[in-house]
């Protein structure tokens, strides 16, 4: 096992955090107001700004042609570290960190070209008011007509939806046409569908909401798993979202320990910098080693992936550890801070926010404890 970056990968690292300090901070800090969800124009001009950068649009390829999962957790990090929003966004802003237009075929890529569009977001709807950690029991219904689909119900914590150009949504069939679970593409453009908008503690640029589905008709093309397993189908796209779930934790607490370190350096108290204090660089050295314990084990489950193994323990720890470790590390700059870090005018407090956002989506902390302890075990506390 090389736990060292090859030469390319911090080379790599090296193009994407001047990109994120020359390109996205200005934007995220001075052009763009993130403190409110950004509308469809926001994204289409941020995207516009971006494209001319290529290592914003190109994703990491191997000379072989496979994804290199390193240098794209790269990517997510440092975006991360500029603002978490940035990254949540990179579907619309930069390229495909997880592929929903994998699903389709060759004539539902063309039937649906202009949502999956740069600059465009499609929303995943997966979770109800009722259904949240297990999905085997999605209530939102879809019946077949002579001329299509009609679903409906409700769908929650769908991220993006106000400006979303499709919500892929997860259905149940009815009896007759077999009772399963299939995925459905609902296109904003000529369907119609009621979004509220749920305020939320963090990500204050992001829209989460709760979407209303009343007699929607979709096409027969919408259908996106006709012929497998739409539930599976779906958390297949929750695991690679998964991952960059991990990376984005760990780029937001080394945004707040950065912010920590260098006002602990610049901050005097008792006629010397607190950087001087034992107690703060104890924390200060707690908060670097745990984000180094979080990225190698983001690293080790993605090295384990490319190589071919579903590597669930492994996924599971890196995202129960480094979402929770987000928090930890954004309190203690918090902290380093002392009260100007309960401040809007200091980005630690908006650190700890958006970090405690993490540990719910795409399996909650505890979830994952009990996917890592059935794997130890080979007994699952969900059945």
């Amino acid at each position: 096992m090389n736990l060292v970056f090859t030469d390319e990968q911090e080379e790599y690292r090296r193009q994407v955090r001047s990109f994120a300090e020359r390109v996205l901070r200005p934007l995220a800090e001075q052009q763009f107001d993130f403190t409110k969800p950004l509308s469809r124009d926001d994204i289409a001009a941020l995207r516009l700004a971006i494209e001319v950068h290529e290592v914003a649009t190109s994703a990491p390829i191997r000379p072989d042609g496979t994804l290199d999962r390193i240098c794209l957790g790269v990517f997510v990090e440092e975006v991360s570290r500029v603002n978490i929003c940035l990254a949540l966004l990179g579907n619309a802003l930069f390229f495909p960190l997880w592929n929903i237009r994998d699903l389709l075929d060759e004539e539902q890529a063309k039937i649906y070209a202009h949502v999956f569009a740069p600059g465009e977001i499609v929303s995943m709807g997966l979770s109800e008011p009722d259904v949240g950690s297990d999905p085997t029991h999605i209530q939102t219904k879809v019946r077949r007509t002579d001329t299509g689909w009609v679903i409906n119900g409700r769908k929650q914590w769908t991220s993006y939806a106000t400006i979303a150009a499709g919500i892929l949504t997860a259905c149940r069939k009815a009896d007759e046409d077999g009772g399963g679970i299939s995925l459905f593409l609902v296109d904003r453009t000529t369907q119609e569908y009621d979004v509220r908008v749920i305020p939320c503690l963090g990500m204050s640029a992001i829209s989460t909401c709760e979407v209303t589905f009343e007699e929607c008709w979709v096409p027969p093309e919408a259908e996106l798993t006709p012929d497998r397993d739409g539930l599976r189908a779906a958390l297949a796209l929750v695991e690679q979202a998964r991952f960059d779930i991990v990376f984005q934790a760990i780029g937001v607490a080394q945004a707040a320990m950065d912010l920590a370190v260098s006002y602990a350096k610049d901050r005097t108290q008792f006629g010397r910098p607190i950087g001087s204090f034992q107690l703060i660089q104890g924390m200060l050295a707690d908060m670097a080693t745990q984000i180094e314990a979080a990225r190698l084990l983001a690293y080790r489950a993605c090295s384990r992936v490319e190589a071919g193994d579903p590597a669930r323990a492994e996924i599971s720890m890196a995202k129960a550890y480094a979402t929770e470790m987000g928090v930890r590390v954004a309190s203690d700059a918090i902290a380093v801070h002392g009260a100007i870090g309960l401040t809007k005018e200091c980005a630690a407090e908006r650190y700890l926010r958006d970090a405690r956002m993490l540990t719910i989506p795409d399996g909650t902390t505890q979830i994952h404890k009990l996917v890592i302890g059935r794997e130890l075990t080979g007994l699952s506390a969900f059945r």
